[in-house]
């Protein structure tokens, strides 16, 4: 009965089995749910009905051993069909016993509960789905084509700003929903999938208006389908993306501005002059390298895909050791974690120089980047390393050179502390570079001026000390010696010193500190003192000689002429019987007397008057600071000691008389040429009076019978100037030892014509044009005339080497003549290299600013110039350092005297040796005879004229 009732149960899937789980027996409704036969399943293992999983899991015996165990097992789980299926059982396995306790076999009811289950699920689905649409802001919505209705769910109506169960958008148009802007899109859609066969879904992203007026985006998504009527229906989702639409355009918006900002970087790392490398950590894979450094090192990040590979570039390090590939930089910081310090090494390129670098690296790691990296940087330093080594051996050469130069060299810092001092320095200073190292610059060097003596000969008290270091760093300029310094040597040393001191400059224009250069000339300043002394002295007397007379004279006659400045007088003395000595007792005789007399006029001359030997038997005295009685007293003393003189010679007693001329210096005088003048008239006025007197020239005949002289040259300019009576000679200047290339050199020389009696020279005429200002119409005349008449004659011009045209004093001084002269040379085709301006040296020095101006102005067209009547004073070889001529023309009282004076001749050889290292040619004036041409050829000078050379010719084609 109880196997009847169990096999007429549907519902539930019963069968037995024995203790293996063997099944031994099941009913009908166990054939249906498990799709076995009976004689199929009865025999199998319980397994059978098992999925495969389940099998190798081997939970079949699993089971029955919980029934065994605990006597009941139950579970829901899916289970396998025959033919594959699967349905959802819920198993209850009972283990059966004996009365004693013992197993006998197992029990299983199986029910299907795949219905239950899968409504189960759709319930479970559909509220996930709806938590899933309220968390997504979605919602969904339905449209009929044909009714034009529009249905929209809860969830959608609350995202378009209504009440779930409220009032709905109108839903007879789905265009009142959509933003305008959309409409056109989405209608083009709608017809595209409704059209498309078979229809294709509908995707997009567009913006809704919700209630408030305000739209926002959705992504839309529906689907067409039709009804068994045909009639068609689009349902579909909508989903709020406008937050993540937004978010979007910021992502998109960053991930542009990234790709930008990385775009940069890399160009700025590829502009680098330094070559950049990045590699993975801890490989050391190449993931990033620079423009610089592919060009320099050739290697690809392919190559290198560790840093054993580094190997395959040839790095070394300075003492030429190849580096294995952990002592790479970047290796090292990728091994150790830490950076590692720059250090110099040596490419050495396939085919090509070695290139220097210096290279660092370092490990590095991004702010929420995992990856680790390291970067090492390589400087180019090639350049830099050959520069070092050229200024390293240039400061070598300069070191030895320093080493080897006469001069002394000092460098100092800012603060005035030396730096370094050559071997010269070390001689002069009487430090050596050791113990003077720090020190500051004047505790080493101890510089004063030089004492310079006073106009009368007495010496000036000695300067303050000097620092001409100090001076340039202050005034951040050169500074040089305008005259000889005085540097007391450690140990009592002396030395006559000319220096120059210089800021150093930096590259960056910055002054590092300043150099100082000395030069010992104490050997030449010797030599100098000694031939001034010599060309300002006479031999014989020992008193001054005419030139330097004339130099004293006229500073006595500038001191005159300055407000509140007291009188002088000048005194011409001319010996009477001093000719019966020399006939008499020879001229040795007479070369005594005239010492002996020198020394008995010497008594009565003070110490600030000067007293000359002008002539072969004239003296002349400044008496300065007194009136015209005060100097006839003296005068008179003179006159007396003359007369009381006695010269013995061969037993024989000579007596001699003297006339001297007395003029007063009260300021109406100016010229030293005037005075002597006005002084030799009176000495001929005190012969022409008996002799053996003294003669007071007074103003008044002279001084009117001058003015007179000047009023009828003036006159007669002007008259030349009218009816062109002036006219234009050149004398030849002859190029002497090689010098010259063979062209045409003369000078242009004025003339005035005089009818029969010849051609008047410029001294007659020009003198009164200097005093009467119409020189400076007399210079233009000459340029204007010399100027036109070359312009006229190219083919003489073509030959020409030189022609020297002379200009005054004025002209010197007047800018506006400046600028004329400069103006016309540039007008006219006369090569500016081709003209040389003669100036005197008595009126280039006296207004030396204007007169460097006018020269520097006129050299930069080319022309050049020449400094004439040369040597008048030692003074002329300090100006000479300033002023840049061209040519130096030695005075002519020099040359005529030479072949008789070994002063003369050698004042002509030592102005000609200085203004050959000045880089100055010399011209020698007054040559008029085969002597002293061949004595100036002996001695190097570069030209020479003069009357035997050629006398002045007009100036014709």
């Amino acid at each position: 009965m109880f196997c009847l009732m169990v096999q007429e149960i549907k519902e539930c899937a019963i069968f037995l089995m024995d203790t293996r789980g063997v099944i031994t027996s099941w009913n009908r409704a166990a054939e249906v749910m498990k799709g076995y036969r009976a004689d199929e399943a009865i025999g199998q293992h319980l397994s059978l009905l098992y999925r495969d999983e389940d099998r190798v899991r081997r939970w079949a015996d699993h089971n029955l051993g919980q029934a065994a165990e605990h006597g009941f097992y139950s579970e829901e789980t899916w289970r396998r069909r025959k033919d594959g299926s699967l349905f959802w059982a819920h198993i209850a396995l009972t283990g059966l016993r004996d009365e004693h306790d013992r197993l006998i076999g197992f029990s299983k009811v199986t029910m299907d509960l795949t219905r239950h289950k899968l409504l189960e699920q759709c319930l479970d689905e559909k509220e996930e789905n709806r938590r899933i649409m309220t968390a997504a802001n979605a919602g969904t919505w339905k449209w009929q084509a044909a009714g034009r209705h529009l249905a929209l769910s809860p969830a959608l109506k609350q995202l378009l700003g209504y009440e779930a169960g409220g009032a709905a958008p109108d839903a007879s148009d789905w265009r009142a929903l959509v933003d305008p802007r959309d409409v056109p899109a989405v209608c083009a859609r709608l017809r595209t999938m409704m059209t498309a066969m078979p229809a294709r879904p509908l995707a997009l992203e567009l913006r809704l208006c919700r209630q408030d007026g305000n739209c926002r985006w959705f992504f839309v998504r529906a689907d067409w389908t039709r009804d068994a009527a045909g009639q068609g229906e689009l349902s579909g989702v909508c989903v709020d993306i406008h937050d993540m639409r937004l978010l979007a355009e910021d992502r998109e918006r960053l991930l542009n501005e990234l790709q930008l900002m990385r775009l940069r970087f890399r160009a700025v790392i590829d502009q680098m002059p330094s070559g950049v490398f990045v590699a993975e950590v801890p490989s050391g894979k190449l993931l990033y390298q620079n423009l610089k450094a592919r060009r320099i090192f050739g290697a690809t990040l392919d190559e290198i895909a560790t840093y054993h590979d580094y190997v395959r570039v040839d790095i070394r390090d300075l003492d030429g050791r190849r580096l294995l590939a952990h002592e790479f930089p970047l290796a090292q910081a990728i091994l150790s974690g830490r950076p590692v310090p720059a250090r110099e090494l040596v490419f050495h390129p396939p085919g090509a120089a070695p290139r220097y670098f210096r290279v660092g690296a370092t490990p590095v790691q991004a702010d929420g980047d995992e990856r680790r990296m390291a970067v090492a940087v390589a400087h180019d330093i090639d350049d830099l390393k050959r520069a070092q080594e050229s200024l390293r051996a240039e400061k070598e050469r300069a070191e030895v050179t320093l080493r080897a130069i006469s001069n002394g060299v000092v460098t100092t810092g800012l603060d005035g502390r030396i730096d370094s001092m050559n071997t010269a320095a070390e001689r002069l200073t009487g430090w050596s570079q050791r113990e003077a190292l720090g020190r500051p610059l004047d505790e080493v060097l101890q510089l004063d001026e030089e004492p310079a003596d006073e106009p009368g000969g007495q010496p000036r008290a000695p300067a303050a000390g000097i620092d001409p270091v100090l001076r340039c760093l202050r005034e951040n300029r050169p500074v040089t010696s305008s005259a000889p310094a005085v540097l007391h040597a450690r140990g009592g040393g002396r030395h006559m010193i000319d220096y120059a001191a210089a800021p150093l400059q930096l590259p960056d224009n910055r002054t590092g500190g300043a150099v100082l250069v000395l030069n010992d000339v104490t050997e030449s300043r010797g030599l100098l003192k000694h031939l001034g002394y010599q060309a300002s002295h006479d031999v014989l007397t020992g008193l001054v000689n005419r030139r330097e007379f004339g130099v004293r004279l006229q500073r006595a006659l500038d001191r005159t002429g300055q407000p509140g400045a007291s009188n002088s007088a000048l005194l011409y003395l001319d010996l009477d019987q001093f000719k019966i000595v020399n006939d008499t007792c020879g001229h040795a005789a007479g070369d005594d007397l005239l010492r002996q007399l020198s020394v008995a006029y010497g008594a009565h001359v003070r110490e600030r008057d000067t007293l000359a030997r002008i002539g072969g038997d004239e003296f002349a005295l400044i008496v300065e600071h007194c009136t015209v009685e005060e100097a006839k007293v003296v005068a008179d003393k003179l006159l007396e000691t003359t007369r009381n003189f006695r010269y013995i010679c061969n037993n024989q007693v000579f007596r001699l008389g003297v006339s001297i001329g007395l003029t007063p210096l009260d300021g109406g005088t100016t010229t030293m040429e005037e005075a002597l003048r006005q002084a030799d008239h009176a000495c001929y006025i005190a012969k022409e009076g008996g002799r053996n007197r003294v003669f007071l020239q007074q103003r008044g005949g002279a001084e009117i019978a001058q003015r007179r002289n000047d009023m009828y040259w003036v006159k007669r300019l002007g008259d030349a100037f009218r009816n062109d009576e002036l006219q234009l000679y050149h004398q030849p200047i002859r190029a002497l030892g090689g010098a010259g290339d063979g062209g045409l050199h003369y000078e242009i020389l004025l003339r005035m014509k005089d009818g029969s009696a010849g051609p008047v020279g410029p001294t007659s005429f020009l003198p009164a044009a200097e005093r009467y200002d119409i020189m400076q119409e007399v210079d233009r005349w000459v340029l204007d005339r010399s100027l036109a008449w070359l312009e006229a004659h190219p083919g003489h011009v073509e030959r020409l080497e030189l022609c020297t045209i002379n200009l005054s004093q004025r002209a010197l001084a007047d800018p506006g003549f400046q600028q004329y002269a400069a103006a016309r040379i540039q007008a006219v085709a006369v090569p500016a290299h081709k003209l040389c301006f003669e100036i005197t040296e008595t009126g280039a020095f006296a207004n030396m600013q204007n007169t460097l101006s006018f020269v520097l102005a006129l050299q930069r067209l080319g022309c050049r110039f020449a400094l004439d009547d040369f040597g008048t004073g030692m003074a002329s070889f300090a100006y000479l350092k300033q002023l840049p001529v061209n040519y130096v023309k030695i005075d002519g009282s020099f040359i005529q005297m030479m072949t008789s004076s070994t002063v003369d001749f050698e004042m002509v050889r030592f102005t000609n040796d200085i203004s050959h290292i000045m880089g100055r040619r010399t011209i020698a004036e007054f040559v008029n005879d085969e002597d002293t041409l061949a004595k100036l050829t002996e001695i190097g000078v570069d030209y020479a004229q003069g009357f035997m050379l050629g006398e002045p010719q007009p100036l014709e084609a």
